[in-house]
């Protein structure tokens, strides 16, 4: 009897567009209210884009760009103090 490997769910980073293991993966997420958090369960209803675990994304000088990248991906305006608090959330989550 042969086993069956289990198949591996990837995503795509939106920042660096490099795919990964899901769980590798920082998932945030746009609700159907309209606020922009991070979303440490996976789980959370509405419009996800996932992230590498990578500060570089956030703190290069390209973060501007990066920014917009998110913004396309979750179809929303992020405004500063969202993009602070994504990254607070984010070094937390390194912290764990």
């Amino acid at each position: 009897m042969m086993d069956r490997q289990r198949r591996v769910p990837t995503r795509t980073c939106v920042i660096c567009r490099e795919r990964r293991k899901k769980y590798d993966l920082l998932r945030i997420v746009r609700t159907p209210e309209g606020q922009v958090v991070f979303d440490r369960s996976g789980r959370l209803d509405g419009r996800g884009a996932y992230i590498c675990d990578d500060s570089d994304h956030w703190s290069s000088e390209d973060s501007r760009d990066n920014r917009g990248k998110l913004k396309h991906a979750l179809k929303i305006d992020i405004d500063e103090s969202t993009m602070r608090s994504l990254y607070e959330a984010l070094l937390s989550n390194q912290a764990e």
